[in-house]
């Protein structure tokens, strides 16, 4: 059974949480004037998204195995982008 949000292909969704994301990790960053975890924000808000669209969907969605297995290789994507670019700020200091 799939859920349509807002429309069919869930762009509003995700815009929605992507801004709400970024929002809130700027404002860490903003308060703490601690900018270090921005990146890594943005990778896993690719992440995010992905976990989001595929739950709403459901397993047997639209796309099936396809849609599966589009959805974990971003999650992995996203996962490796994060963790090299939070290695890269901790072992540059920068």
């Amino acid at each position: 059974m799939t859920h349509q949000v807002l429309d069919t292909y869930y762009l509003a969704i995700t815009l929605l949480i992507t801004v709400a994301y970024q929002l809130f990790f700027f404002s860490i960053a903003w308060t703490l004037h601690f900018d270090k975890l921005t990146d890594f924000a943005g990778g896993t808000n690719f992440v995010v998204l992905a976990i989001i669209t595929l739950a709403l969907s459901g397993p047997t969605g639209d796309g099936g195995v396809r849609q599966i297995v589009a959805s974990v290789f971003m999650m992995v994507w996203g996962l490796r982008l994060s963790g090299f670019l939070l290695f890269r700020i901790l072992k540059t200091g920068m």
